[in-house]
């Protein structure tokens, strides 16, 4: 197990396909090459959490828990869906927070596997599938489980989450349910068709969302220090 992260680089400025980073003298690795980088225990946390200060995880559950005090529940009385759930940053947090059950859903199995490997027992159940293609296995699954709120930081959006997979999980929830995500803020160009700008605000529109807080926010910075900015997005589904 990886102790030391000495020889572990940003390297910079981002390339046309993204940022990278350096593993020793002899492994470049995408920034979003989640399998590679998950496989080394703690490898996520020291280059996106440290060195390139992302917030995501705690703007998100912090967003959530003023969403539970607003609907005036108690945290410990909820089931949270936690989507795109990564290695469990933001199921620890939400424990912290009184959250009593935690369901993680995320595309990837790596994620899972990091997730019980470095922060076992934090969700009581993780789910491996993909939310936008509509698979109805996977929503019985998380359907069953129970979720009585829905969190996400940085899943949605670009390379990560369309708004289907949005669409998907706010369905599985029930009347009045808090909600918190992070999203790019280039995502949310009301302008693009296709993007998460347009789709929250036909479920404003549709009453299937009610957005109570809207943030921006600095996500993290780029491996050449630029800032990223992301929204918040806090409310709860339609009562």
């Amino acid at each position: 197990m990886a102790t030391s992260f000495e020889d572990v680089r940003l390297v910079g400025p981002p390339s046309v396909d993204g940022e990278y980073v350096a593993l020793g003298d002899s492994e470049l690795v995408h920034l979003h090459d989640y399998a590679r980088i998950y496989a080394v225990p703690g490898l996520y946390e020291h280059v996106v959490q440290e060195q390139l200060q992302c917030r995501s995880p705690q703007v998100a559950a912090e967003g959530f828990l003023r969403a539970v005090a607003g609907a005036r529940l108690q945290p410990s009385s909820l089931t949270v869906l936690d989507v795109g759930a990564g290695t469990g940053l933001v199921g620890e947090l939400l424990l912290r927070g009184g959250v009593k059950r935690m369901v993680g859903v995320d595309a990837l199995p790596a994620a899972r596997a990091a997730s019980v490997r470095d922060r076992p027992g934090v969700y009581s159940d993780y789910l491996i599938g993909d939310l936008a293609s509509g698979d109805s296995t996977l929503l019985a699954d998380l359907r069953e489980r129970g979720p009585g709120g829905l969190v996400s930081a940085g899943a949605f959006g670009g390379t990560h989450a369309p708004p289907a997979a949005l669409i998907n999980a706010l369905a599985l929830l029930p009347p009045g349910a808090p909600v918190a995500l992070t999203i790019d803020e280039r995502w949310m160009d009301a302008s693009d068709p296709d993007g998460f700008g347009v789709a929250v605000q036909r479920l404003i529109d549709q009453r299937d969302l009610e957005v109570v807080e809207r943030t921006r926010f600095k996500h993290r910075i780029t491996t050449t220090g630029e800032p990223v900015f992301y929204e918040l997005l806090v409310g709860r589904t339609a009562s």
